[in-house]
């Protein structure tokens, strides 16, 4: 008899405890479906828009512009990317070589590198990468998105070292490391990107055209540019 108690105590322990977690979970937006738990309330997320319309001045100065593609191309694309990001890394690597084949290079598109550093390393990049000759600057980005050990290195010897194989001499590194206006350009650009455009992270595009610009934040496939792009250039006729 004694050990009938129990169990039944232990039975009525395990009801009031599986009522509670279900009541719990009920109270944080899970429904129980098929068996199991799911978030109810992520099913009613709306999702994000591809791109939304903004205004403001992107604020880069003339000779800090890197650019690929015609100059009256009837799109511009601006992309905020910083060189450890790996987002942008994989853009740079697998999206831009499909871009620059059938827009930039076909002169529907004219594309423009921002430097948005996130941390110390990136921004030492940034700075080299603008004092090489300006048809070094993109071959330059290739080669520190494809090497990765400057950024992971106890120093900066590794990047600079990237740097002398594009043609900076040793007085050139040391003038650009010194130069403050380069470094006050570089962060007065991420200051109005963040301003205008609320960019807090990379990549982020704006896409300027006769009819206004346009913002698309973080990593997007191919097909989705494309799609986007084909749509945004059937508006410039």
């Amino acid at each position: 008899m004694q050990i009938i108690k129990r169990i039944s105590r232990f039975m009525a322990l395990i009801i009031v405890y599986v009522f509670c977690a279900y009541g719990y979970l009920a109270t944080k937006g899970f429904v129980f479906e098929n068996n199991t738990f799911i978030l109810s309330n992520e099913a009613q997320a709306k999702e994000e828009p591809f791109s939304k319309r903004v205004r403001g001045d992107i604020g880069i100065l003339p000779e800090r512009i890197r650019a690929m593609g015609d100059v009256n191309a009837p799109l511009t694309m601006y992309i905020y990317s910083s060189l450890a990001c790996a987002h942008c890394r994989d853009f740079h690597k697998f999206t831009l070589p499909k871009l620059n084949r059938d827009y930039i290079s076909q002169g529907k598109l004219r594309f423009v590198f921002i430097h948005f550093p996130l941390e110390p390393m990136s921004m030492r990049a940034a700075k080299i990468s603008y004092c090489l000759p300006a048809d070094r600057f993109y071959k330059f980005i290739d080669e520190l998105y494809d090497k990765k050990d400057w950024l992971f290195s106890e120093n900066e010897e590794k990047l600079y070292d990237h740097a002398r194989k594009f043609g900076l001499s040793n007085q050139g590194i040391e003038a650009c490391k010194a130069d403050k206006r380069l470094t006050s350009d570089i962060l007065l650009v991420k200051e109005a990107a963040i301003k205008n455009f609320d960019i807090k992270g990379t990549p982020a595009f704006i896409v300027e055209g006769r009819d206004g610009k346009e913002l698309i934040m973080g990593t997007k496939s191919y097909s989705e540019f494309k799609e986007y792009l084909d749509h945004r250039l059937g508006a410039q006729r």
